[in-house]
C-alpha cells in the first residue's frame, strides 16, 4: 500500500465574456463570470516511478504539453522522482469546457499537499499558473464562482450560484482557442465588461467563432427549438442551456439526442473540490 492524493478536477462554464483590451505583448484582456461544473475528470497523485498516465490518453498531449504534468511541476518545483500523476478524463477535450486547465490547477494542489504545503493560491502564484493555461487560476482558486479579469490571474470570488441545471451540447467540430482569439476582430469587442452577475450573457468570442464555424448556427437554432436558452462557453465549441428547471432541461437534451446532437447533463457546483487523502494498491508480480 502506498500513500496517494486524489481530488476531482471540474469544468468550467464561462457565463459571459468580454474583451476589454490588449496588451503590448499581443495577450487580450479578459473580463468573464466563470462556475464550476459537477462534470469532472479525477487526477491522483501515488508514490511511484515519476511518470504520467491518462485515461483515455486519445488526442490528450504527452509530456511537457501536458497540462497536468505542467501543474505538477509547477507544484513539486521540479520534476517527480518518487511519485505517479494519474488523470481520468470524464470532460470533453478542446470543448470550451477547461478540462485540461482544470487538471493542471488539481495537480498543483495535489503537489502542493504532497509537500506538506498550503494548496490555496497567493495572487503572485496565481499570475504565475496563468503562464500555464489562462483558466488554471480560476481552477486552483477553489471558489465555485467567480469573476475573472486580466489574461486570467484576477479572481474575484462570486457566491455559490446554487446546483442549476445544465445541458451541454458539445459540436462535433474543430475549434481551437488561438484560431478563435486570431479570428477575434475589434468590433466584436463589447463595450463594458459584464455585470458581476452568475446569469448567463454576452460572449465577445462568439461572433469570431462562427465565422469559422457557420455550423454552430444550426446548433443554436436545435437548441433553441427544443426549448433551451443557448450561450456559446469561451472560446466554443460547446454551447450550453441553463434552467433551475431539472423537467425542462431533460426534455431539451431529449430532443438535443433525437436530433443527433452529443449531449451531457450536469448541474453547478456549490464548492470547489477537497483532496482526498487514502492509498494506492501496487500490483503484485508474480
Amino acid at each position: 500500500m502506498r500513500t496517494a492524493l486524489a481530488v476531482a478536477a471540474p469544468a468550467k462554464l464561462n457565463l459571459s465574456l468580454a474583451v476589454v483590451g490588449r496588451r503590448p505583448d499581443g495577450n487580450h484582456l479578459l473580463a468573464s463570470v466563470f462556475v464550476l461544473l459537477e462534470l469532472a475528470d479525477r487526477v491522483q497523485l501515488a508514490s511511484g516511478d515519476g511518470s504520467l498516465s491518462v485515461q483515455p490518453a486519445a488526442g490528450v498531449p504527452e509530456g511537457a504539453d501536458n497540462l497536468a504534468w505542467r501543474g505538477l511541476l509547477a507544484g513539486l518545483g521540479a520534476a517527480p522522482v518518487d511519485a505517479c500523476l494519474t488523470v481520468e478524463k470524464r470532460v470533453p477535450l478542446t470543448a470550451g469546457l477547461g478540462g485540461g486547465s482544470s487538471d493542471a490547477a488539481a495537480a498543483w494542489r495535489l503537489a502542493r499537499r504532497w509537500r506538506g504545503l498550503d494548496d490555496l493560491p497567493h495572487r503572485d502564484t496565481l499570475r504565475e499558473l496563468s503562464r500555464i493555461g489562462a483558466d488554471v487560476p480560476f481552477f486552483a482558486a477553489q471558489v465555485p464562482a467567480a469573476y475573472v479579469t486580466g489574461i486570467g490571474e484576477e479572481i474575484h470570488a462570486l457566491a455559490a450560484p446554487g446546483r442549476r441545471h445544465v445541458v451541454l451540447a458539445v459540436a462535433d467540430v474543430g475549434l481551437s482557442t488561438g484560431a478563435v482569439f486570431g479570428e477575434l476582430r475589434r468590433a466584436d469587442w463589447a463595450a463594458t465588461p459584464p455585470e458581476e452577475r452568475v446569469e448567463p450573457g454576452r460572449n465577445d468570442l462568439l461572433a469570431p467563432a462562427l465565422r469559422l464555424r457557420p455550423e454552430l448556427e444550426a446548433l443554436f437554432a436545435t437548441i433553441r427549438r427544443a426549448g433551451g436558452d443557448p450561450h456559446l462557453t469561451g472560446s466554443g465549441p460547446t454551447v450550453f442551456a441553463v434552467s433551475d428547471d431539472a423537467e425542462r432541461m431533460q426534455r431539451v437534451r431529449d430532443d438535443l439526442d433525437a436530433a443527433g446532437v452529443r449531449t451531457i447533463a450536469t448541474r453547478y457546483a456549490d464548492a470547489a473540490a477537497t483532496i482526498e487523502v487514502g492509498t494506492h494498491q501496487e500490483e503484485s508480480s508474480a
